[in-house]
């Protein structure tokens, strides 16, 4: 499977010629000293003697090195740009489209605020690793080189300092990037628990007011930020060696290079030029060095955010589309859903969440699940949905049992309305087209109608192009339902599932709403609700107990076959007379 930097493949060109340039400018830049080493062993002199173009001409080759060395820098930084930013968003797309194409209980394992994370933080590090990669990371080693080897053109015995001290800060850099990448991951843990508390918090903000809990989640809060200065302390110390003792070690060679130098001018094997030349490579080794401590630092957050890119990347999907069967057609009154001694617990669980579940779905029927919080209701749907895989027992759909199904198809052909209602940032234009992209301005008025949104949405002077707020915060509870009631109503599926999904609604525009759906012709409904009177109606009611069927009948079969059908039913008719 492609990992992180297969999102490179696009930049070929920009990898090859933004480093090239960089190469054309460093090459400059190694022939500056040899002109100044002219210029002090021969031009001065020639100055001297009145033929001061010895000094001009050399100084006029110096100044337009330094302006083509500078256009080189600017088409490699150029380069970089191109590449690192196509680079970052196509791979913040790619993470994006794993994340969608994750089943529920990876997304869950790995953590919501972990995968933003990985779309925000490690992302942007790992785009900043290939800017640098183009930029600097080909201008070090050829920087480096090229000035050993004109230190042994100029000395042999200076040239050898020189090659000294390189394998020794190298050895430093290793040891420094071992350590530093191991750190790293836990501070980026440390991170992933701050963002995953934040975002409770804030979600839960207030629950935490009502309870008055302020201070529990400050000292909890401080906790996890200690935590994380720790291990960020842990791996600035060590990144923080990188620069003192690169300089210790530069500033060692330069003292050594001008006493072993002063002595061979003193001898005569050595001119000051050589030596202005030599002290000059070496500041170039020294400058080159000091990019690459701080290249360390980026490419080691690099390296950890990498490798957690690639763990997602690589993720085999737990649900898994094995293709047989698509778009079956059948008729009303064939078996659309078949259960068959299903059982489900989630990974790592030790207990079933529903066992030994058998029950038909014809087409066209209303079905109605009821049954206490925890009874497993909204596990059936998970896994009539392929969210989830049954742990024993198998689903067939249309006839096939579900994972040979096209599973595309299949949440085509279902539209589900959550008990948690989710609007997304835009209008109500643009949630009504998720569900339906092509649906024309005639089918968005008739899904409101039926779902009886239209009367407040005809109010807004914008009508569906009325804006809706992050999470639909500018909507109340019940209108956010009937807009997702909308949304799947638009969709035209065969199967309508309503999980809970009027509870914020009053008992008749409940009424309304499953009398509007009970008129759409050939579709199947399965109602989940706590209450009887939403589902007394249905052609078969499944009742759920402790995550087994407790019993399946119609209203009046139930009142005489299941005790705690007619316990529930009892408990909300006395609730009722006593409104």
């Amino acid at each position: 499977m492609e990992k992180s930097y297969y999102s490179l493949r696009n930049y070929k060109k920009e990898l090859i010629l933004g480093p090239l340039f960089k190469v054309i400018e460093v090459i400059f830049e190694l022939i500056v000293p040899f002109l100044m080493k002219y210029i002090i062993n021969e031009g001065i002199e020639y100055a001297n003697n009145g033929n001061i173009w010895h000094i001009i001409i050399p100084g006029l080759i110096i100044i337009l090195f330094c302006i083509l060395g500078f256009c080189s820098t600017y088409v490699c930084q150029y380069f970089a740009s191109i590449a690192s930013q196509g680079f970052g968003t196509d791979l913040r797309n790619r993470i994006y489209q794993k994340v969608l194409s994750l089943s529920l209980s990876d997304v869950e394992n790995l953590g919501k605020s972990n995968l933003i994370n990985l779309i925000n933080n490690d992302s942007n590090r790992l785009q900043l690793s290939v800017a640098m990669l183009i930029r600097l990371v080909i201008r070090a080693p050829v920087l480096v080189i090229g000035s050993l080897i004109c230190s042994f053109i100029i000395n042999v015995k200076v040239g050898l300092i020189f090659l000294a001290i390189v394998p020794l800060i190298l050895l430093i850099l290793g040891i420094i990037i071992y350590f530093n990448s191991r750190q790293y991951l836990k501070v980026q843990k440390s991170v992933d628990g701050i963002i995953t508390y934040t975002n409770d918090s804030l979600n839960g903000a207030r629950v935490i007011r009502a309870f008055n809990t302020k201070d529990i989640s400050n000292k909890k809060y401080e906790d996890l930020t200690n935590d994380y200065f720790k291990e960020s302390k842990k791996a600035n110390l060590v990144a923080a060696l990188v620069n003192p003792l690169t300089f210790l070690i530069v500033d060692v060679a330069i003292a050594l290079v001008i006493y072993f130098g002063g002595n061979l001018i003193y001898k005569g094997n050595l001119t000051d030029g050589d030596l202005v030349a030599l002290i000059s490579y070496l500041n170039q080794i020294f400058v080159a060095l000091v990019v690459v401590t701080n290249l360390v630092v980026i490419f080691t957050k690099a390296f950890s955010s990498k490798k957690r890119v690639d763990a997602l990347l690589t993720k085999e999907e737990t649900i898994k589309n094995n293709p047989i069967y698509k778009d079956i057609k059948i008729d009303k009154g064939d078996t659309l859903i078949f259960f068959d001694n299903v059982d489900f617990k989630y990974e790592n669980a030790e207990n079933n969440v529903v066992s030994n579940i058998t029950f038909e779905i014809k087409k066209g029927e209303t079905i109605g699940i009821i049954g206490g919080t925890g009874s497993g209701k909204t596990t059936l749907i998970k896994l009539m949905e392929r969210f989830y895989d049954t742990s024993n027992g198998s689903i067939y759909y249309k006839g096939h049992n579900i994972k040979e199904y096209d599973i595309n198809c299949l949440r085509d052909e279902i539209s589900l309305v959550n008990q948690t209602n989710v609007l997304f940032n835009g209008s109500i234009k643009s949630n009504l087209l998720m569900g339906n992209k092509n649906a024309t301005l005639d089918e968005m008025t008739t899904a409101l109608k039926e779902a009886e949104a239209y009367e407040f949405v005809n109010k807004y002077d914008d009508y569906i192009d009325h804006e809706v707020l992050e999470n639909g915060k500018n909507f109340s509870g019940g209108q956010k339902q009937r807009l997702c009631l909308a949304r799947s109503l638009v969709k035209k599926s065969q199967l309508l599932i309503l999980d809970d999904s009027t509870s914020a609604l009053d008992y008749i525009t409940d009424f309304k709403v499953r009398e509007n759906i009970s008129k759409i012709d050939d579709l199947t409904t399965i109602i989940i609700s706590q209450r009887t009177s939403s589902i007394h109606n249905a052609d078969k009611i499944i009742v759920m107990d402790n995550g087994k069927i407790d019993a399946i009948g119609t209203h009046e079969e139930l009142l005489n076959s299941s005790i705690l059908y007619k316990e529930i039913y009892d408990s909300q008719v006395k609730e009722k007379e006593h409104e």
